[in-house]
């Protein structure tokens, strides 16, 4: 998932990450220090009992980065969403963090039925869970059939097909055949839905789908929890995929409902009349209406401001400052969460992409000495004293983050002075590469949200002094960043940027190999919405997915993620920076803020005010 405040989808989101993409976040926090402020928080706020009503204030800076349950792929979006769209399972903003990491259901009235040795689900949906339609209509298997198919229309696909093409029976084929439509108008895509199935999703009755999957998938719960998968209404049909006609005509199955939204502005949800309390046990939907500010001039430490003040209760795709952290920290901050709990430092966030295709300075980028020479280049110690030093972030020298299937322990192939860099070694491999200092000229796009700005100013300076000449472009919207730039295979090959800083947070936990490197490195799904974004593609790796996914193990699966994990450092696809956890805040009058990983921030759907 792409996430912006440390995508994704996600992405980045985007990570966003969008989930998962990410924000700015704070991580490796001293131990204990806040994990009692996280859940006396919550308890206390328990202990006078929930409260009913009142408008839920958001404040931050950028705008999503897709509405369309198809393609969101970003920690923010999917925040919202959580609010406007179901799946058939979910991950619950439950106390602990082990409890947020088990999928539950939500549309689903139980977990499934699995049958054909592994390889058949069938799912009931809830009786009750409505559209919010005139008149409300009963959310069908149908929807839900209809939700998987639009996964790959040709104009804003999911982000992470992989997950899709590599567990359900011809998916695959139908998406290679929904791709290559050559006309993309509603009509078009409608007319192809609607005379094409996936031999593997089937609606057996009105409530009832089924899954074929090509092999058992321990995971395939945690794929089908994820907002891709979400129902779609079939008035979805009329509109293009993520238009601003579908904006403006989406159908809520969530406890609110879109009243207005205005692109880089606002969100204003009301609630859903077609929702049931009964039929939801994953929201409870305590407060009236949630308001999203977005003001690309809005600093995260202005916006801290407004929380502390009472003229907003929470962020909306930011974190709290650095400057103020080690204070709160320091003061044990009631209304500061940092999360994960315990040891749960999830998040890759920054690492430095480095774009493939670009084919600028005559393609040096595909130079494997020139990439080697940004491995040894970045002071990653630089950028975590940005994010509040060792307390908050960590340095991490890997493609995989600490916590999920395929981490090393101890992998570090290529030492550099403990994060403070190796210039030397770095002017040396451009050298060997065939280039004299300053010859390289990088555009580096940067989010101008949180410590982004710093973080692309101390990798500039790294860089300038390995050797390398570095143009820095501001990006003001996060989800702008993703979809427009890192997420746009066109731009990409144009060379509109050369390297970027996302985040990424696993789109699930627990048995998670396919989460971090599928998404982020199988280069045979590379196109629009993609979360791969400098189009890395090694056949060694996607070897390696193959073999982890139809391994008939665990161990025998974590090998092979690890593999993958070694070869795209040999690579030096990426430039791994740190680990984190994120650091958020609320104002004194919300309760049950439960920091809930997904979202890396508290869920609104399940805060009240006092």
């Amino acid at each position: 998932m792409q996430h912006d405040k440390v995508v994704r989808k996600a992405p980045a989101g985007p990570g966003l990450f969008r989930r998962r993409r990410a924000r700015a976040v704070g991580a490796f926090v001293a131990a204990g220090a806040m994990v009692g402020i996280s859940l006396a928080g919550a308890s206390v706020a328990a202990a006078s009992g929930p409260q009913y009503g009142g408008t839920l204030r958001l404040i931050g800076q950028g705008d999503v980065d897709h509405l369309d349950t198809a393609s969101a792929y970003y920690d923010v979006t999917w925040k919202l969403l959580r609010a406007v769209s179901r799946q058939l399972y979910t991950w619950p903003t439950a106390p602990t963090f082990a409890q947020q990491a088990q999928v539950v259901p939500d549309l689903a009235t139980a977990m499934p039925q699995i049958t054909n040795g592994g390889k058949t689900y069938t799912i009931t949906i809830r009786q009750g869970a409505m559209w919010d339609t005139n008149p409300p209509r009963q959310v069908t298997a149908a929807d839900e059939v209809l939700g998987i198919k639009r996964l790959c229309n040709p104009v804003s696909p999911t982000g992470a097909p992989g997950y899709y093409e590599q567990t359900i029976v011809g998916f695959e084929a139908y998406c290679n055949a929904f791709l290559s439509l050559k006309s993309q108008t509603a009509a078009a895509m409608a007319q192809f839905i609607k005379t094409h199935n996936i031999a593997g999703v089937k609606a057996i009755s009105e409530r009832t789908v089924q899954f074929d999957l090509v092999r058992p998938a321990s995971d395939f719960l945690d794929i089908l929890a994820l907002p891709f998968a979400s129902p779609a209404p079939a008035e979805y049909l009329n509109y293009v995929p993520d238009s601003p006609a579908m904006h403006a005509h989406f159908i809520s199955d969530g406890p609110y409902i879109i009243k207005s939204y205005v692109p880089g502005r606002s969100f204003d949800l009301v609630r859903n009349p077609a929702w049931k309390a009964s039929t939801d046990p994953i929201r409870k939907a305590y407060v009236n209406e949630i308001v999203v500010t977005e003001n690309k001039n809005s600093t995260a430490a202005t916006a801290l401001q407004q929380i502390e003040a009472g003229t907003q209760d929470m962020f909306w795709d930011q974190d709290v400052p650095t400057a103020q952290l080690a204070h709160m920290v320091a003061t044990h901050d009631p209304d500061l969460t940092i999360g994960p709990q315990g040891n749960n430092y999830i998040t890759m966030n920054p690492y430095l992409v480095i774009n493939l295709l670009s084919p600028n300075n005559g393609g040096a980028l595909k130079n494997l000495k020139v990439r080697q020479a940004m491995e040894y280049a970045i002071n990653k110690y630089a950028d975590s004293q940005a994010y509040g030093g060792s307390v908050i972030s960590g340095i991490l020298n890997q493609a995989v983050p600490p916590g999920s299937v395929g981490y090393i322990p101890g992998f570090n192939p290529y030492p550099d002075n403990n994060g403070l860099g190796n210039p030397a070694k770095a002017k040396q491999l451009l050298a060997e590469a065939g280039y004299k200092p300053g010859q390289i000229t990088l555009t580096l796009i940067y989010r101008t949200n949180t410590v982004h700005p710093q973080i692309a100013q101390n990798d500039q300076a790294s860089l300038q002094a390995a050797g390398f000449k570095v143009k820095l472009v501001p990006v003001n919207s996060s989800g702008a960043y993703y979809s427009k730039y890192l997420e746009n295979p066109t731009g990409t090959k144009a060379g509109v940027w050369d390297i970027a800083e996302p985040g990424w947070i696993p789109d699930w936990m627990g048995l998670n190999g396919r989460a971090v490197i599928e998404p982020l490195f199988d280069g045979r799904t590379y196109g629009p919405n993609t979360v791969d974004y400098g189009d890395y593609n090694s056949p060694i790796v996607d070897r390696d997915i193959d073999l982890a996914e139809s391994a008939t193990s665990q161990a025998v699966a974590t090998k092979y993620w690890q593999d993958a994990n070694r070869q795209v450092m040999a690579d030096a696809a990426i430039v791994p920076e740190g680990a984190q956890k994120t650091a958020v805040y609320h104002n004194s009058r919300v309760q049950n803020a439960i920091f809930w990983w997904v979202a890396q921030d508290y869920d609104p759907t399940n805060v009240w005010l006092k």
